[in-house]
């Protein structure tokens, strides 16, 4: 038998003791795992204006994916959002089977694992800011006696997260008033990535593979993804991380001067050649040179470039002896290379080399779920820059309206959004209002009149969803769920319930269908 009181005693204490939240919150995990299944412990702030959540701290034995909870902003999907809406959550909830969870099915979809959760509203005088939540791995793990003792650090937890809150706006004042900047000329950690956990996950795991190696590696994308980002990921990364990291724009470079650019010169090489200079490759020497918009390169230039692969050793303009070269080369570009190359525009030899492991950057449309994380990352970065403080908040509306456009310029046109919605309205809320979007989604026709026997259509898709549920004891997601059978994107079955009515829960369905 638990006492209450002791339970209290034991897990609050390095709550209150503790001024460093992470310190409090391992130790308070450490003397839960005594009580009740306690295999990771996370504190994670709501954001309504960005409508989603914001993880602050994750501590964990590593029985549990990593990935279940990222140091960004996730977003909550709409379906989600109208189920909440529809039935407010509980003040404090026991989640066993988290593809029955508005909320847990989310998350099960993130981590690819099934796991129980005990959750438990965090309030600030009266409304509601974070969930403090207490994970194991597998289903059906807590009890409603494990709940029942959880709950009683609600405040506890609320005193620890306001304090660690307070001290984190302090910090954000001392850089907007020291107008500090990170200096991502050396490249950027792939933490650093916004999306890395999510929309961009396959692009980390590429990253993770390649980047301790030398091989060539070309970046493909649209304008404006981030490919620069990336490639600086993979020097952060790599062995060669305490070199130099030389950014060259292909196409930035006037035609008559890319030799010089690339491979340097020698004294009287040319007229104005009053100096020797080294270029871009000698300057990354035991470092990354990152190749942008290769397919801008003329063919002479090119042929020069595939020398350098074959055998690593550049000439400069004018001179006659050649320089070992020990760089690692990365390339981009937004143009189809394959198809420069059926037109004559391109190398197919060069190709062949540079394109060993290709890695494709998502546009943002086709990764919208990013983009609360991406919106919060340059209001805090543009505020600083702009010497903006307090930051604006976020109007009601402003991220609904940004989610639903395509964003044909990708992350950098976002970014241009945001500071030119600074620039405007310093104050706040940032609305976007003066930001016309444009979707590219072409304009749905009038539904015009059909024949009243069509509108079974809907009753038949229920039932063919209902089966599918009943087969897999109401799992949605996950190898063996219902989205797998019926050959559908999860959210998109949970959506397609939403509309039809369907219950979540297997009981539920049964009931439904007598």
């Amino acid at each position: 038998m638990v006492d209450p009181n002791a339970f209290f005693r034991e897990t609050s204490h390095p709550l209150n003791a503790n001024l460093d939240l992470f310190r409090a919150v391992r130790q308070c995990r450490q003397a839960l795992k005594r009580y009740m299944p306690a295999e990771g412990l996370a504190i994670i702030q709501l954001e309504p204006s960005l409508k989603s959540a914001r993880p602050i701290i994750w501590d964990h034995d590593g029985g549990i994916h990593s990935d279940l909870i990222a140091k960004s902003v996730i977003s909550i999907p709409v379906d989600t959002r109208t189920q909440w809406k529809k039935s407010p959550l509980p003040d404090a909830r026991i989640i066993n089977r988290p593809e029955d969870d508005p909320v847990g099915y989310y998350f099960q979809e993130i981590s690819g694992q099934d796991f129980s959760n005990l959750v438990v509203f965090l309030e600030k005088d009266g409304v509601r800011i974070a969930i403090a939540a207490l994970i194991t791995a597998d289903r059906d793990r807590y009890t409603q006696r494990d709940l029942d003792l959880f709950s009683m650090l609600k405040e506890p937890f609320a005193k620890a997260l306001d304090h660690y809150l307070l001290g984190q706006e302090i910090i954000k004042l001392q850089r907007t008033l020291d107008n500090t900047a990170v200096d991502t000329r050396g490249g950027i950690a792939l933490e650093e990535i916004i999306g890395h956990s999510f929309g961009l996950k396959n692009v980390a795991n590429l990253i993770e593979m390649v980047a301790p190696l030398d091989s060539p590696v070309l970046i493909s994308g649209e304008t404006g993804v981030g490919k620069e980002l990336i490639s600086g990921a993979i020097h952060k990364m790599s062995t060669r991380r305490d070199g130099p990291f030389i950014c060259v724009n292909c196409g930035a470079i006037p035609e008559t001067l890319v030799d010089s650019e690339l491979f340097g010169h020698e004294k009287g090489a040319f007229t104005g050649a009053i100096t020797r200079r080294k270029g871009r490759f000698e300057r990354a020497q035991h470092g990354t040179i990152f190749l942008d918009e290769i397919g801008e390169l003329k063919p002479d230039i090119q042929v020069k470039l595939l020398r350098v692969l074959e055998n690593m050793e550049i000439e400069r303009v004018g001179g006659s002896e050649p320089i070992r070269m020990d760089v690692r080369i990365v390339v981009a570009t937004h143009r189809n290379l394959e198809n420069m190359v059926k037109e004559g525009a391109f190398r197919e030899d060069l190709l062949f080399r540079i394109n060993v492991f290709p890695i494709v950057i998502p546009p943002l449309r086709a990764r919208k779920g990013d983009i609360p994380a991406l919106v919060d990352h340059f209001i805090q970065k543009k505020s600083r820059s702009l010497s903006i403080h307090p930051i604006p908040s976020l109007g009601g509306d402003a991220i609904d309206m940004l989610m639903d456009y395509n964003w044909p310029g990708n992350v950098r046109e976002l970014e241009n959004a945001v500071e030119r919605e600074l620039i405007v309205n310093r104050r706040g809320p940032l609305s976007f209002s003066t930001f016309h979007a444009v979707s590219l989604e072409p304009p749905k026709k009038a539904e015009e009149g059909r024949p009243s026997e069509l509108l079974s259509l809907d009753d038949l898709l229920s039932a063919h969803i209902m089966r599918a549920l009943d087969q897999t004891n109401g799992r949605i997601s996950g190898p063996n769920g219902a989205a797998k059978i019926l050959g559908v994107n999860p959210s998109t079955l949970r959506n397609k319930m939403i509309r039809l009515k369907i219950p979540f829960s297997r009981a539920q369905q049964k009931i439904r269908g007598k």
